[in-house]
């Protein structure tokens, strides 16, 4: 039997593509304990424009303008039939369209549009590791923030597994007229594989609210001080959030990795 699914209803999909494994239900988010109490104590997270990301290769991509003339000549059709276009104006688009390095440049503008109106925030399937608790996680002195992303469907809509890759990917403005935005910001280079990274996009860098009960869990790094776990657990008690599992990490004695364990409050 095929579920159907209201594709303007997030819970319904979200719930179908959690469901059908193409996403996790748990995502995980490394921070520091400057960037955490902020978190609790406004219940929003921070989306940065993708051109202030640390990865200058991030968004990079190959342009790529090797279209037929049936190609072109049938994208005009596209333009024409879903948008009220004089004659002049198709005559324009035909021009610019056929001439490849007119095509580059209008691809190129779409290009760095795309970056600079859309947000990112990031989030990894994996809660144990130990470059990211190093890396984004000021060194173990931070955490790690469980959320489940069926907790607020709103705040999730737009979520998408990074793909990572050896070459940059190609995009043809004619052939991938769609959905610019992720498809500028789903590829990495392989170096970053380890990340497991999961980004949820948005209209416009900024800050972004989401609800409480999204945020199932903290894991406290190995080198979070007690006084300030202790802190952090009041935080989540002030500020309404239904907290009820903290852990914290262990440096293992038998090799190179961290154990999750439970963090029994006193």
């Amino acid at each position: 039997m095929v579920t159907k699914i209201d594709f303007d209803n997030n819970d319904q999909v979200l719930n179908y593509v959690v469901n059908n494994g193409e996403l996790p239900r748990y995502i995980y988010k490394y921070t520091s304990l400057e960037s955490l109490h902020l978190i609790l104590e406004s219940s929003k997270l921070k989306f940065s424009k993708p051109s202030e990301f640390n990865d200058p290769f991030d968004c990079h991509i190959t342009i790529d303008t090797d279209n037929t003339e049936s190609e072109i000549d049938n994208y005009i059709k596209f333009l024409e039939k879903n948008n009220d276009l004089t004659e002049e104006k198709i005559k324009i688009l035909k021009k610019k369209f056929h001439n490849p390095k007119e095509l580059f440049e209008i691809t190129n503008k779409s290009v760095n549009g795309a970056i600079e109106k859309h947000g990112v925030t990031c989030f990894s399937k994996k809660e144990d590791n130990l470059i990211m608790w190093a890396h984004y996680a000021d060194k173990h002195k931070g955490v790690c923030l469980k959320f489940d992303i069926l907790g607020d469907t709103d705040f999730f809509m737009t979520p998408f597994p990074v793909i990572y890759k050896k070459e940059y990917s190609r995009y043809n403005y004619i052939r991938n007229k769609d959905g610019l935005g992720k498809f500028l910001l789903e590829t990495k280079s392989i170096d970053w594989e380890y990340e497991q990274e999961i980004r949820v996009m948005k209209l416009g860098a900024g800050l972004y609210d989401f609800k409480n009960n999204s945020l199932v869990e903290i894991i406290f790094g190995s080198r979070t001080l007690k006084e300030e776990r202790e802190q952090i657990v009041k935080m989540t008690k002030e500020n309404l959030f239904k907290i009820t599992k903290f852990k914290h990490c262990m440096i293992s004695d038998k090799e190179f990795a961290i154990e999750i364990c439970d963090y029994l409050q006193k």
